[in-house]
């Protein structure tokens, strides 16, 4: 028998009453609900009925919600048309409205002991999480969800950022193999034996496998007195041996030029110069993750190997975590919000519980092995109940990778605040070298999942990635990370450094491992590789004064080393809002760079830092309130006293903030030339000359 769906109100009104009488029968599903509700319902045009061709009612649909989710709140099918695939048919049209009209996600509340779960399921709604119901029922509530892949939220990025897909799986285990050396350094106990030990009680625990070539064996046959009971020997046996494919004594001699370019192979030691020739070529064409040895030849060619061999060549004491910025989270922000570090506890287990999280969250928030060392868990409470855990560990410099997590329950008021703290503290960990950041969150987490498209972020198999650069990108260094950007996700670039006006008019092209073709604008692209930018030819930035009390709110404690120190609401935020007056509001455009100096007479006096302007524009007081809300907005009294006489004032908002590797005071600033002789009274704009020489004083590279 065919239905037909009402929708509209003049269809459905006639049907009310009999709606709100059949939820009222069925409370132990539904709850109560006055009749008012329905009629409102009906009224908006959430209230669908399925009648069939005599106007009977067989089924309805109630359902709202705001952008970006859709909520189903009532669903029913009268018991004589059950099985017939009116609920079907009511789910599908609701997907169809959905899809037309740019939602991103249905969701249901769903408790879990209903029969009603299994037509769910049927229908592609899964449990994203579970949570505690009414203290009357005492009932777990299965929060269900269907992602609506045609409307992922795009960020402001690329048209489906779904589609760029990482050539790489998320979970792959990194393969090394080792050189005999570091097996001999044990068995003798020399000097950094210690090291190796750990290296590889972590590859027995899992962190990563470990392995050795043929020529292991060869060599250590050529150096033992009595090789068959060599204890190395039994020792190397606890280590599957590389296999390859291919020819051993070709790529070795092409890796001559690289590794050995000026040693003779009739010289004394030449035997020894051949053993780790095989050794690498072992590793090249067997395509393991890297090959860890203390050799200094081969350290010295690590760039070049890696450049042409995507070989990496791995110190022992670089191998599993490398220095960095902690950002401190651990102090409450009032007395009803707080951010804090956490351990293993019973309630955070159920937390991430709550959202069915993946095995490899709980391998990694949980686990003993001496890899999770760089690994910190933190929580968000709101009034002393848990609505968030993040988990973040350092990038490790052998695989340019790193994992981090973030579980937040949404409909805390406090999500927002979380997720940008969160995430601020990942995207400010500064790293010697660019990485990968795999990020796992919770299924349903849609504002999470929107913050993370905005930022640069891109959908992978389970996860969200973002490439972190850690290189100021010119015409020098650009092909290098064409070949690095491949390698972390499988995006290729052109190897050709773009112009201004390239940058300006079409942006960069380029595709993703599975050949799709993508074409990012420059702020987009910058924000796929924040921190850092790129130096453009013609490159500008605006030096802007700005008072050691404003700063330490918006950006942190400027009278020290940056952190995200929670002396401020602005602190949580991805993006800031800097008031001003309105002179000079011409220099700040969207894109451009800012460097920021702390000015007054008794401040430190110090160029600090670098940020991106996303927005700028000169607004009354009420366009700032709402058009920056999240961004942190100043108190009225505040505002009021930026204004000019046309009750204006100057708003520009920024993100992707660099603290500098060594601040530059006023003084050394003038000296270099980087300051006019207006001495930053006042927002100055730079060139790409003098912006070069900043970073010269500033950064480590």
């Amino acid at each position: 028998m065919d239905y037909v769906i009402l929708k509209q109100y003049d269809q459905v009104c006639s049907y009310v009453g009999e709606v709100s009488s059949i939820a009222d029968k069925n409370k132990n599903s539904f709850g109560f609900l006055s009749a008012s509700v329905y009629e409102q319902m009906a009224s908006k045009g959430r209230l669908w009925v399925a009648v069939n061709k005599e106007k009977d009612l067989k089924g309805y649909l109630i359902f709202g919600g705001t952008m970006p989710t859709l909520k189903v709140f009532q669903i029913y099918v009268c018991d004589s048309v059950k099985g017939c695939g009116v609920g079907r048919l009511l789910i599908n049209y609701l997907k169809e409205y959905a899809t037309k009209n740019h939602y991103h996600t249905i969701s249901a509340r769903v408790a879990s002991d209903l029969p009603a779960n299994t037509f769910w399921e049927k229908v592609g709604f899964a449990i994203h999480r579970q949570v505690k119901g009414g203290e009357a029922t005492k009932r777990t509530i299965n929060i269900r969800g269907c992602s609506l892949e045609s409307n992922d939220l795009l960020g402001g990025l690329v048209d489906d950022p779904s589609s760029l897909t990482p050539s790489r799986p998320i979970l792959i285990r990194p393969v090394y193999a080792l050189d005999l050396n570091l097996l001999l350094d044990i068995v003798k106990q020399r000097q950094g034996h210690e090291k190796v030990t750990r290296i590889m009680k972590v590859g027995f625990q899992g962190g990563f496998s470990i392995c050795i070539t043929p020529e292991f064996k060869r060599e250590l046959e050529r150096q033992s007195a009595n090789f068959p009971t060599d204890p190395v020997l039994k020792l190397a046996e606890a280590f599957p041996e590389l296999k390859a494919e291919g020819d051993i004594p070709s790529t070795a001699d092409s890796l001559r030029e690289i590794v050995f370019p000026h040693r003779s192979p009739n010289r004394k030691a030449a035997e020894n110069d051949e053993s780790d020739l095989i050794h690498l070529a072992y590793c090249v064409l067997s395509g393991v993750g890297g090959f860890v040895t203390r050799e200094k030849a081969l350290l010295r060619a690590c760039d070049a190997l890696k450049d042409k061999f995507n070989l990496a060549v791995i110190s022992p004491d670089e191998l599993i975590f490398d220095d960095g910025d902690t950002l401190d989270v651990s102090s409450p922000m009032n007395s009803d919000f707080s951010l804090s570090a956490s351990i293993d506890t019973p309630e955070v287990r159920s937390f991430l519980q709550e959202f069915s999280a993946p095995e490899v969250v709980f391998d990694r928030l949980f686990s003993t092995s001496p890899v999770e060392d760089g690994g910190t868990v933190y929580e968000a409470r709101l009034d002393g109940n848990l609505f968030g855990v993040y988990f973040f560990q350092k990038p490790i410099k052998s695989t340019k990778r790193t994992m981090a997590f973030l579980y937040v329950d949404e409909s805390s008021p406090k999500a927002m605040a979380a997720i940008d703290h969160f995430l601020e503290t990942a995207l400010r960990y500064k790293s010697g070298f660019s990485y990968r950041l795999d990020l796992y969150i919770g299924q349903g987490q849609v504002l999470t999942e929107e913050t993370l498209l905005r930022k640069g972020f891109f959908k992978a198999e389970g996860c969200f990635c973002k490439i972190i650069c850690s290189l100021f990108l010119c015409s020098n260094n650009w092909g290098g990370f064409a070949r690095e950007i491949k390698s972390l996700c499988g995006f290729s670039i052109s190897n050709k450094f773009p112009s201004k006006k390239e940058l300006s008019h079409t942006g960069v092209y380029f595709t993703d491992s599975t050949g799709q073709i993508k074409v990012l604008s420059w702020f987009d692209f910058e924000t796929m590789i924040s921190p850092r930018f790129i130096l453009s030819y013609e490159r500008e930035c605006v030096l802007v004064p700005i008072r050691e009390n404003y700063a330490n709110g918006l950006i942190g404690n400027v009278t020290s080393q940056l952190s995200l120190l929670p002396s401020h609401d602005k602190i949580l935020l991805l993006e800031k809002a800097y008031f001003r007056s309105s002179s000079k509001s011409s220099l700040f455009k969207k894109g451009r760079v800012v460097a920021f100096y702390i000015s007054g007479y008794k401040s430190i006096q110090e160029i600090i830092g670098f940020a991106r302007i996303t927005y700028s524009d000169v607004v009354t007081i009420d366009e700032a309130v709402v058009k920056v809300d999240r961004q942190g907005v100043l108190s009225y009294e505040e505002l009021v006293a930026q204004t000019d006489r046309s009750g204006k004032l100057h708003v520009f908002t920024f993100d992707n903030f660099l603290e500098f590797d060594r601040r530059i005071p006023f003084r050394q600033a003038k000296q270099l030339g980087v300051i006019s002789n207006a001495n930053l009274a006042s927002p100055e704009k730079i060139g790409i000359a003098k912006l070069k020489i900043l970073i010269e004083a500033a950064f480590d590279e």
